[in-house]
């Protein structure tokens, strides 16, 4: 009998890792406003939902009211014990990445990071989410760059 196997022989559904929980206070429409190392202003938004079954969060993204054709999955990885996602967007996975732009998250108390390509990268966010005002103020970093965002949610109809 095998670890996916119940006594009976039929097989065990798979559950969701507990660590993705962690996300659930970034699930819905969330307004974005910020400014680039520039210091020009930008806006947009962010919509997060959890597909059946609760293994992933997706992800998609608009700026300036520009679509960014793509999608993001973000998942629990069992082999760094990490949340961990992948970008699939229409401008192809960019120059860092041959096939999707990757990113390890973490979500510690209040403390949001997430790190393109590896843990420890430099490019990176930082945030803090502020439950009760159902914001996230942060940044993104990188050498060379960054930009600072500030996400508050849209409430839902049945929040209001």
């Amino acid at each position: 009998m095998s670890d996916h196997e119940a006594p009976t022989g039929a097989p065990i559904p798979p559950t969701p890792h507990p660590t993705l929980r962690e996300l659930d206070i970034l699930e819905g429409e969330w307004r974005l406003e910020g400014r680039d190392s520039s210091g020009q202003p930008f806006t947009g938004s962010v919509t997060r939902r959890w597909l059946d079954g609760g293994f992933f969060l997706t992800q998609e993204t608009r700026m300036d009211g520009q679509p960014h054709d793509g999608i993001e999955y973000i998942g629990y990885d069992s082999a760094t014990g990490m949340l961990r996602s992948m970008l699939f967007s229409a401008e192809g996975p960019g120059p860092f990445c041959p096939f999707a732009l990757e990113y390890f998250w973490q979500v510690e108390g209040d403390n949001l990071t997430i790190w393109h390509g590896e843990k420890g990268s430099p490019a990176l966010f930082t945030g803090t989410i502020d439950r009760n005002a159902a914001t996230v103020q942060g940044a993104w970093e990188w050498p060379g760059g960054g930009y600072q965002v500030d996400a508050t949610r849209v409430p839902n109809r049945e929040d209001q």
